[in-house]
């Protein structure tokens, strides 16, 4: 599955060697301009730290309410080394820290000497003087790549059974056993190559995988009884934080659509002859997933071939508009152009753009703009929920990827006419 079907033409590149070639002019500029310095970073009270116990109550030490401590009344901060000269020897080098303390995710961490030392004969290590040298060389995305599968308790038994240990000490639980019988598995690169991999069961995620089931989450919590991650250790609903409460969330209820109108989403050029103003949704993608993108052949055979915008049948009758007509969509964030995928399971007044369809093929020119006419994004706009800035308060701590400020982007309003005849704009 990860066989390249052609090598990069002309003058492009895989990811990991743009983000490399950048990181060499930067250091190269560096060298001349930027000296080395400490940096005073903020991070948030994260999520499966001693920091998401640390605000019971909503004090601000702005206001003098209380006195300002880092990583209780306020955020962490901590002293940096900036290195400018040495970014790219430090990119395409794995660190010291890996070995010890260790690597880890959700609050535990285990160490990785034995997995850095594999990984310095398996890559070989980095020979020129400097920072990185005799570390583990991660030149190549094939390297980086080695590395992730080496490190990773999912792909590699011997670093699973570690992974258990620190989750076992907190909890007074033997939970071992769920990747004991893989013990002896570890994938490399080519190993992925040749068929893929059921992953090995792992404290990083909270379902289990075997041969006799496949993945469900939350398993490892309702049958091994580890706590959930919450201020109960249960799956709770009830919300006791000042502000659940002051916005009336503190159990889950029906909150109606935010009057985007009266906000100004529609404030562009309008022929209302010609159009409809519908409720724009962007649900998870159906014809894609992580690397496998939309526009693969053998994705793009599975659909249209392209953008698509679900409309409901009436609403596409009132525009006189036939499956796989052209639509133009738009609001005064941007413009899209997509192709009608008209359906009676879409309920009137609504439209649904599966995300992630990338603009790279069977994109024609907006009228509108006179461009090429956007992605599933080009119509939203972030707008930042009070409550997703809570912190310091365990479930509701931040945490990269799973909790805090999102785009709350389900209560735009869009406005949809037929194109026509598309310009391709190839000349």
């Amino acid at each position: 599955p990860f066989n390249p079907a052609v090598d990069p033409p002309w003058e492009a590149r895989t990811n990991w060697d743009q983000f490399k070639a950048i990181a060499a002019k930067f250091s190269e500029l560096a060298a001349v301009h930027l000296q080395a310095t400490r940096d005073l970073v903020a991070s948030p009270l994260l999520h499966d730290s001693p920091g998401e116990i640390a605000q019971a109550a909503v004090r601000d030490w702005r206001k003098d309410e209380c006195e300002p401590v880092p990583g209780k009344t306020m955020a962490n901060l901590a002293l940096v080394h900036r290195d400018y000269a040495n970014v790219l020897r430090m990119m395409t080098a794995l660190g010291p820290l890996a070995a010890n303390p260790g690597i880890g995710s959700k609050g535990i961490m285990w160490p990785a000497a034995e997995e850095v030392a594999e990984l310095g004969e398996r890559n070989g290590r980095v020979a020129a003087p400097g920072v990185s040298q005799g570390m583990p060389a991660l030149e190549t995305g094939k390297q980086v790549a080695e590395a992730i599968l080496t490190l990773a308790p999912e792909t590699n038994g011997a670093v699973a059974m570690k992974s258990w240990k620190p989750l076992e000490k907190r909890t007074g639980l033997s939970l071992s056993h769920l990747s004991a019988a893989r013990r002896g598995e570890k994938f490399n690169f080519e190993d992925l190559g040749a068929q893929p991999r059921k992953i090995i069961t792992s404290p990083v995620w909270s379902g289990i995988e075997s041969e006799e089931r496949r993945y469900s989450p939350f398993v490892i919590n309702i049958e091994e009884k580890v706590p959930f991650r919450t201020l109960t250790g249960r799956a709770h609903f009830y919300l006791d934080h000042p502000w659940m409460l002051a916005f009336g969330e503190g159990l889950p209820l029906y909150r109606a659509p935010v009057d985007m109108a009266a906000l100004g989403s529609l404030g562009t050029r309008r022929d209302p002859a010609k159009e409809l103003v519908l409720n724009y949704l962007t649900p998870h993608s159906k014809w894609s997933i992580h690397s496998t993108y939309s526009d693969t052949l053998t994705m793009l055979t599975l659909f249209r071939g392209g953008e698509a915008i679900w409309i409901n049948n009436e609403d596409a009758a009132a525009l006189g508009v036939k499956d796989s007509d052209w639509l133009e969509c738009f609001n005064v964030n941007g413009v899209v152009m997509a192709k009608a995928v008209v359906s009676h399971r879409i309920p009137p007044g609504k439209a649904f753009m599966y995300h992630a369809q990338e603009r790279l093929i069977n994109t024609p020119g907006a009228p509108l703009s006179g461009r090429r006419g956007g992605t599933h994004n080009s119509v939203t706009r972030i707008m930042v929920k009070p409550t997703h800035m809570i912190g310091g308060y365990a479930q509701l701590s931040y945490g990269f990827n799973y909790y805090g400020p999102v785009g709350s982007q389900r209560d735009e309003l869009i406005v949809v006419r037929k194109a026509g005849e598309v310009e391709w704009h190839e000349d």
